[in-house]
């Protein structure tokens, strides 16, 4: 598994590069500044450094120089700021490989660490120098197409004896009930773009989908129409690094993996907060059963919780495949692992028996499985970096 050292002296700024490489399988570890850093180094031996240019003390260049005496084989990437282009140059000339500029997109980053990194897999070390800044990637090392949001809402293609049926669909849509028809297909697929691209939790509640963005620190909460998803309000939840949202009533409860809690929070203006709750471990994800409040950490570690002034824990299982994600029906428990894209069921018995291991139809490379939820028989999906929420039927998910 490769191994990336991330400096940066602003907490948030870790995080959001963190879960970003963290999806897609790497190994994080992190320093806030200079001597730190080059702690972790000279005990860990990263395989790539994201460096931050303005650390406190220490400077970047001085981290730089420290980090080549150790080894001069690592790679180490700069971040910048803007108007700071020219001394970055400046330190590629003394030994960095390349430089990002902020602020930079998921998939600008995921192209440039993996210039370096070939995947969590098997990391391939790079000695300086590396290709220069003004250096176009080469061609098998361009951004994926599929991480850009490109929208298909088409269904899938058919043979023309279903031509008829399509007209008839179309006709139907004019109507409203075009959603209704295909959503009862197991194959049916669509996509719907302009929302948030870095959603970790979405959850049905009311007719209504809440999706939190890790990334901007806010719940959305998006309504149907005949048109796919429509934006109807926006709640910023400042310093809060959202992994898992559940509804229970008129109360949203709200993960923070970073803080370690769990806020009760009232739906109304403003998301108010009713009491923030302790956890145990870095919770990765929530739902509510109308009955309990399943909470699941980074470990694997589920606990029911009765939706009480306490959060009492009622029951606990272990999950051999921590997840990142759950979901729970009347028949099995549902939990996806975003840096492998694979879901699984379970069967509701004491042992939370595997049932099924699933991959999704509709895979988008570099874009890992961030969110889903099931409402009904459709399957809503989000994937980090990606603009675009997914519905599918139950044909989406493919057995292994």
């Amino acid at each position: 598994m490769a191994r990336i050292l991330i400096v940066d002296d602003e907490p948030d700024m870790r995080l959001a590069v963190r879960n970003v490489l963290k999806l897609r399988g790497y190994e994080i570890s992190e320093a806030g500044d200079g001597p730190a850093a080059l702690e972790l180094a000279r005990d860990s031996r990263p395989d790539l450094v994201l460096l931050d240019m303005r650390l406190p003390g220490m400077d970047g260049i001085e981290v730089l120089a420290g980090l080549k005496k150790i080894d001069d084989t690592v790679p180490v990437v700069m971040i910048t700021g803007y108007g700071h282009i020219q001394s970055a140059v400046d330190v590629m000339k003394l030994g960095a490989s390349e430089y990002l500029q902020k602020p930079f997109e998921n998939a600008q980053l995921v192209e440039t660490v993996k210039r370096f990194v070939t995947g969590p897999q098997a990391p391939v070390r790079r000695a300086a120098p590396q290709p220069r800044a003004d250096e176009a990637p080469a061609a098998d090392e361009a951004v994926p197409a599929a991480v850009e949001p490109v929208v298909s809402a088409a269904m899938p293609r058919r043979s023309p004896a279903y031509a008829l049926a399509g007209l008839l669909a179309v006709l139907l849509a004019g109507f409203g009930v075009y959603r209704q028809v295909l959503g009862t297909s197991a194959n049916y697929y669509r996509e719907y773009p302009g929302v948030a691209a870095n959603i970790s939790a979405l959850v049905w509640a009311d007719g209504k989908l809440f999706a939190g963005d890790w990334l901007a620190q806010a719940v959305y909460l998006y309504s149907e129409d005949k048109d796919g998803l429509k934006l109807e309000k926006t709640y910023p939840l400042e310093k809060t690094h959202i992994s898992g949202l559940a509804v229970a009533g008129d109360t949203l409860y709200v993960a923070d993996s970073w803080k370690k809690t769990i806020d009760a929070r009232r739906i109304a203006p403003g998301l108010p907060l009713l009491k923030s709750f302790p956890a145990p471990g870095k919770v990765s994800a929530l739902f509510f059963d109308g009955e309990y409040l399943w909470t699941c950490d980074d470990e694997g570690n589920v606990v029911l919780r009765r939706p009480d002034s306490e959060l009492t824990p009622s029951a606990s299982f272990r999950l051999q495949e921590k997840p990142d994600q759950i979901f729970k029906d009347k028949d099995y428990l549902w939990t996806s692992v975003s840096s492998t894209g694979k879901i699984y069921r379970h069967k509701l018995d004491r042992s939370l028996t595997p049932a099924g291991v699933y991959v999704l139809k509709n895979s988008r490379s570099g874009a890992p499985l961030s969110a889903f939820a099931w409402q009904g028989k459709r399957l809503w999906l989000a994937r980090d970096g990606v603009g675009v929420i997914s519905e599918a039927g139950s044909g989406e998910l493919v057995e292994q």
